[in-house]
């Protein structure tokens, strides 16, 4: 509950309220806790209670901000597992980063929320395995992970965003699609034309 929801409630003032509130929390009956969805905010609850994820920010967060040096460690872990393994599950990294490293002592969940973050961010790729070469350890239909694929060498069209531009038929200088309304080409190539 927030100072402003006991004011509410109760028909206190905000000054009366307030100074209710920090006496509990001087006792230890109530906590304050720090709102990662709007920091200004201050929640106060049973001291007892442990704030939702919701509220809190879940496990990636420490004291109300985003712990970013937790986050590289644990992508530093899956990504050592990854290179290790060739192609892996999530089990499977998981079960490696608490063989090698017991004091990390990832939950699978955490596990999980990186490797969701390493996919979307094309640092690993996630991929259905066939249960040869590579994905030998992995049985054949199992989702895992590995290192993201060496690019082909590419003509030079594949660079540009025009070589794989699904309107590239339809450009031309004069066009409603042309180089200078593209705004593809334009982020590729910021100039005045």
């Amino acid at each position: 509950m927030s100072a402003r929801d006991l004011g509410e409630a109760t028909g206190l003032s905000s000054a009366a309220g307030g100074g209710q509130l920090r006496a509990l929390v001087r006792r230890g009956v109530l906590k304050e806790v720090q709102d990662v969805r709007n920091r200004r905010r201050k929640l106060y609850m049973a001291a007892e209670f442990s704030p939702s994820d919701e509220v809190s920010g879940g496990a990636w967060y420490h004291e109300g901000r985003v712990d970013t040096a937790a986050i590289a460690a644990a992508r530093r872990r899956c990504l050592a597992q990854v290179k290790r393994l060739g192609a892996a599950t999530a089990d499977m990294i998981h079960a490696g980063i608490a063989r090698d490293e017991p004091g990390a002592g990832y939950a699978m969940d955490r596990v999980m929320d990186i490797l969701r973050t390493m996919v979307l961010g094309r640092s690993l790729e996630e991929v259905r395995s066939t249960g040869e070469g590579e994905f030998a350890a992995v049985r054949r239909g199992v989702m895992c992970y590995r290192g993201p694929e060496k690019k082909q060498p590419g003509g030079m069209m594949e660079e540009i965003p025009c070589g794989v531009c699904p309107m590239i038929n339809d450009c031309s200088p004069e066009g409603v699609i042309s180089p200078t309304t593209c705004v593809y080409y334009l982020k590729w190539l910021p100039m005045d034309l």
